[in-house]
């Protein structure tokens, strides 16, 4: 590769224009079979098909060159997110996104995920159960332009069913109702009790920089589905401060990754996030995600992925695989992607490891906050 940028931009110019005229579900299946490939990753035609169906008419729109509807999902407004996960250093393939309305608002956006996820009702291990619960907790009239919506993910494991996530927005009804909001929704579920930990901490949470941001639903009818909930970190924050409200958090365990990618001392100021999740039967936060963010941590895509190269050998996972999926969804030949967080999670004496990609397929920002 050319270490002109010059041509570097030239040649994401030309890769945006081929981009610009496949449909959406062309570029999540190719990037689907590109991933799965990487991985040495039998997904099998089961389970492409169950991505593909899963879809929906929105998919089959042209990209196009200009971003029609801006997702919250990406800086450009790109609709799509794709991310391995190791656990137990075995691989799992995902992909998240919103899907897109009939006319491009955020109305139509919410509308339109509302309706997708009730078609996911049919299938084997999928229990919508509790996202009926609370769905009119997080959706709105008229939903902000830049916002999230309502959000479907897909996962896959060689050996094991598709597991599927929904995704919410908690500042749906404005951020002074985010804490009613909440309340009413863990109540509903069930985890009023576990819950209260956090609500007793979340004034000062939110004054430290601790922003709330996103609300999820494991849609699956086992005990171990999640209610997970986000919180983005704004300025020099402590990335154990929300994680250590979970009972299975071991900071010292994680540190020589934070370690890894921010350098000494770990207060980073790219907005990276904390993940908790919650379970059925369990009185407090079960366990933490933490989300360090690798844009602005690192100077270009390289350094990204030897420093996600550096935390996933530290842990014990070969490298080899991360650097070729890497290659599949950044390199040359597709739409430009980047490196964009890297999680860790310490659940026991090894922890578990996420790397999730996004694409620069408009090439300009959104103005505004972003994902």
């Amino acid at each position: 590769m050319s270490s002109s940028p010059a041509v570097a931009q030239t040649s994401n110019r030309e890769v945006r224009f081929e981009v610009a005229y496949a449909t959406f579900r062309e570029f999540i299946n190719e990037k689907w079979r590109a991933a799965s490939l990487a991985l040495d990753h039998p997904v099998g035609p089961a389970a492409a098909a169950e991505l593909d169906s899963l879809l929906g008419p929105w998919a089959d729109r042209p990209i196009g060159a200009d971003c029609a509807y801006p997702s919250f999902v990406s800086r450009d407004g790109f609709p799509v997110e794709f991310s391995v996960s190791w656990r137990r250093g075995r691989p799992e393939l995902r992909v998240l996104f919103e899907p897109g309305g009939d006319v491009p608002t955020p109305r139509a956006a919410q509308e339109a995920g509302r309706a997708l996820t009730r078609t996911l009702a049919a299938r084997p291990g999928v229990s919508l159960e509790r996202y009926l619960a609370v769905e009119d907790l997080f959706v709105v009239d008229e939903p902000e332009s830049f916002r999230p919506t309502v959000w479907l993910s897909m996962s896959h494991r060689p050996g094991a069913a598709p597991g599927y996530k929904v995704y919410l927005n908690p500042q749906a009804r404005g951020v002074p109702a985010v804490p009613e909001v909440m309340c009413a929704a863990m109540s509903r579920l069930g985890l009023a009790r576990a819950w209260d930990r956090v609500a007793r901490s979340y004034d000062a949470l939110a004054e430290a920089g601790h922003q709330l941001e996103f609300f999820a639903l494991d849609l699956a009818d086992t005990p171990q589905a999640r209610v997970k909930v986000y919180f983005r970190h704004v300025g020099l924050v402590d990335l154990d401060e929300v994680a250590s409200l979970a009972r299975r958090h071991d900071p010292g365990l994680l540190e020589p990754a934070y370690r890894d990618v921010y350098g000494s001392p770990a207060l980073p100021d790219n907005e990276p996030m904390t993940c908790l999740a919650f379970r059925s039967g369990v009185d407090v936060p079960d366990e933490a995600n933490v989300y360090l963010r690798l844009p602005g941590a690192a100077r270009d895509e390289r350094e990204a992925a030897d420093r996600v190269a550096a935390v996933l050998r530290r842990y014990g996972v070969d490298p080899g695989r991360h650097r070729a999926v890497a290659a599949a969804l950044v390199g040359p030949g597709t739409a430009p992607g980047r490196h964009e967080l890297l999680s860790v999670r310490a659940t026991g004496s090894r922890p578990d490891l996420g790397v999730y990609f996004r694409f620069d397929v408009y090439g300009r920002p959104v103005p505004g906050l972003h994902a």
